[in-house]
């Protein structure tokens, strides 16, 4: 120990003070960086030397540049982050269909609905005004418009989304990439024992982008890299590979875009970001809504043609529809191993009392039986039906036609079956000639029998829809009140969730944020303990000169 040692000292001395004041720059600036996390120099002491009996200390040491981060706090961040991608998609998809549903303008269903109930009581007062019967016909190809319309532009903001999900889908895997070459990075540049802390902030902040698209979980192995799980597990990130995302059309649900990852479909299993949000308001708020426009127009083209079928024109005609025939959806299902196809599908009847308007499935337990369940009450209509290629299955007012092809059904196999699936896109009004309105019970009494359209105009009364419960309005009434309900609660989580991102910022910036005041006093006091260490060292520097004059 000697003079040299205090020149060790004061070398390391000037040199850790350089590297805080490096530190602290860096900090300052990037003070308005977004996700930087403020780093700070850990020091300690050099190993003491014994000398003379004593230990003596040796200056001071740089341990390593960190970051000041909570992790704990970060994992808020991210859930938080999540919740919020979730709500906005999700507020955002339910905002436009509200908009498809404003009736403020009266040029909705509601409006049109009730015009065609007028023009109906119009034609109850003169049965044989040609003009009344004109101006119902007129009437009733609005209201067919109007729920046509309404159904093209729930079909097109259901496209929309599909498009948006395919747009997220590559902007997850555009995110997933850059990671991994994070990972990649970070991983070579902490094998020396450094922390590579500007990119784990980069790296943290597009993990927190990736958080707000789908639900996450990550893991950091020893080496700094992160392996991150979606969906329930699914792996997109390990290290410096990753796996790609896709969509795919969806047969089963409608031909929408499904979510898959290596070729395996994990929409079910997506529980949260921007991705949820989207498939959450296209599947069960945008089809929900287009289902219950289905049963209304399904609903309406029911009951008015099975009035109107049984009475009587001007002109002496019966069973003449007022709007276009319904017809049967049948489906079979993607997941079916047998041959078996739907051939043919009718309706048998439009009493009420028989056609449900429910939906079905036909289930094969065996190549040669299957039960029918209506999926809509969850009740089975009949179990161990014999199959025959080619045989009328006729149940509830519907008739459908299954054939072998290549071979039969298996076990297993499923046909979904629907009177009421695009109803709303298929509606139309069969009734042209205003002399073939029946509004006449009997042929006997013409022309100025009313008493066929009174039945009809009595609908405007009766509880028809949502099990006997609601009127056609009613049912009207109810869906775009339910729609703007639907709205607000989202509107309202979406605010309660920034409220909690912006508090857990907060908390974030006070925990790793860079305060500009706090550096600039760290500044000051590495700015004299550079200039302290300078001054050991010009004293060491005259020791020794002292020293070497002495000799």
């Amino acid at each position: 120990m000697g003079i040299s040692s205090i020149l060790d000292i004061a070398k390391t001395a000037l040199l850790t003070s350089q590297k805080a004041l490096q530190t602290t720059s860096h900090n300052i600036a990037n003070a308005n960086t977004p996700g930087y996390t403020r780093q700070k120099v850990v020091l300690s002491a050099g190993e003491p030397l014994l000398s003379g009996g004593q230990f003596v200390g040796t200056g001071v040491r740089v341990e390593g540049v960190e970051r000041a981060y909570d992790r704990f706090l970060g994992l808020q961040i991210l859930d938080s982050a999540e919740k919020k991608g979730r709500f906005t998609a999700l507020e955002e998809a339910l905002r436009r269909l509200e908009g498809i549903f404003n009736d403020l303008q009266e040029t909705g269903i509601g409006e049109a609905l009730n015009e065609f109930f007028k023009a109906l009581s119009d034609v109850s007062n003169d049965p044989s005004s040609y003009s009344a019967r004109a101006v119902l016909l007129g009437k009733a190809r609005v209201l067919v418009d109007r729920i046509k319309d309404l159904n093209r532009r729930l079909e097109k903001e259901m496209d929309n989304i599909d498009q948006e999900v395919k747009g997220e889908v590559g902007e997850i895997n555009d995110l997933a990439k850059r990671i991994a070459a994070l990972n990649e990075k970070i991983q070579r540049l902490e094998a020396g024992g450094e922390k590579a802390n500007d990119l784990r902030d980069k790296r943290d902040l597009l993990i927190q982008e990736l958080a707000g698209k789908i639900d996450l979980t990550h893991l950091e192995d020893e080496s700094g890299s992160v392996s991150i799980l979606v969906a329930g597990g699914h792996s997109l990130v390990a290290g410096s590979s990753y796996s790609t995302m896709g969509v795919a059309r969806d047969a089963d649900n409608h031909n929408r875009y499904g979510v898959t990852i290596g070729g395996r479909d994990i929409t079910e299993w997506i529980g949260s970001g921007s991705l949820k949000g989207l498939i959450e308001a296209r599947d069960t708020h945008f089809q929900g809504v287009k289902d219950k426009l289905d049963l209304f127009a399904a609903t309406l083209v029911q009951r008015f043609n099975y009035i109107h079928r049984q009475g009587y024109g001007l002109d002496g005609s019966t069973g003449n529809n007022l709007f276009s025939d319904l017809s049967v959806t049948a489906t079979a299902l993607t997941t079916n191993t047998g041959g078996a196809s739907v051939t043919s599908t009718s309706i048998l009847t439009y009493d009420p009392s028989t056609l449900t308007l429910d939906d079905y499935e036909i289930r094969f337990t065996s190549s040669s039986t299957f039960n029918i369940v209506n999926v809509t009450d969850g009740t089975i209509v009949s179990t161990g039906n014999t199959y025959t290629s080619g045989s009328n299955i006729d149940f509830d007012g519907i008739r459908v036609v299954i054939t072998d092809g290549t071979s039969g059904p298996a076990a297993g196999d499923v046909f979904r079956i629907s009177v009421k699936e695009d109803a709303a896109e298929d509606i139309g009004l069969s009734l042209t000639d205003t002399n073939k309105f029946a509004a006449a019970k009997s042929s006997s009494t013409l022309p100025g029998d009313n008493r066929n359209v009174l039945d009809m105009l009595d609908l405007q009364g009766t509880l028809v829809l949502s099990g006997g419960s609601a009127t056609f309005n009613d049912f009207y009434a109810g869906m775009v009140s339910d729609i703007g309900t639907t709205y607000r609660e989202a509107s309202t989580n979406l605010e309660a969730q920034k409220n909690i991102m912006e508090d857990l910022e907060s908390h974030r910036q006070a925990a790793s944020g860079v305060s500009l005041d706090e550096e600039a006093s760290n500044l000051v006091k590495y700015q004299y303990a550079y200039q302290a260490a300078a001054k050991v060292l010009a004293t060491a520097e005259t020791l020794f000169e002292t020293l070497i004059s002495m000799r």
